[in-house]
């Protein structure tokens, strides 16, 4: 089965086989944010990039590590539509895992990145207002991520971007970051800082917190 993520990228490659080579360069974090009792899935430009802000966004995938049988409630897009599109229960490579993707369906809201900042993608909360004894992004080398693997499953990260106003420079997801602010027990998550999103679709805005 060929996912709704590979149709996207192929779909913006074949728009722009001319363009300009370049490496992963789009990092994501899982942050817990006390204020909201929720989680938010960040997105920074590594340094070596800085992208413009006329973006053409191809795809986006997100998909979480967590505990068997645990749910999702309270998903809000702040940058681009997000949707949950997929839920694998413990998987033979990982019988003691769920794995939870969420598609990125439209960017809209629209996705501004810029160097040095980190842009909100989305949030989320736990159903049963628990918190878990661990919850992450799947990271590369995950024993599920694998193609093909028991289920002809799809899951990782993924994010595709082509930027016109820099020599049509690709950009792709490369890396998770600040691992340990998925940490929903009191005093354990670092705080945190200032983000952009595109939730005002007039234009990016900076804010404290969602």
């Amino acid at each position: 089965m060929v996912s709704i993520k590979s149709l996207a990228k192929m779909a913006l490659l074949a728009f722009c086989l001319s363009a300009t080579p370049a490496f992963s360069q789009i990092q994501f974090k899982l942050q817990w944010l006390q204020d909201s009792l929720a989680w938010g899935v960040f997105a920074r430009p590594e340094a070596s990039i800085d992208p413009s802000e006329y973006l053409i966004i191809g795809s986006g995938q997100v998909t979480l590590v967590a505990p068997p049988g645990m749910q999702f409630t309270g998903l809000k897009s702040y940058s681009g539509t997000w949707v949950q599109n997929a839920y694998v229960a413990t998987p033979e490579e990982n019988p003691a895992k769920d794995y939870i993707s969420f598609g990125l369906e439209t960017a809209d809201p629209p996705m501004p990145f810029k160097t040095g900042e980190e842009t909100l993608l989305f949030t989320f909360a736990a159903k049963e207002g628990k918190c878990p004894d661990d919850l992450y992004l799947m990271p590369n080398d995950d024993p599920f991520n694998i193609m093909p693997n028991s289920l002809n499953s799809n899951p990782g990260q993924d994010i595709s971007i082509l930027d016109p106003s820099k020599d049509r420079a690709l950009y792709y997801f490369s890396s998770i970051y600040a691992t340990e602010a998925w940490n929903c027990s009191p005093g354990k998550a670092p705080k945190q800082g200032n983000y952009i999103s595109g939730f005002d679709r007039r234009r990016p805005r900076r804010q404290l917190k969602p």
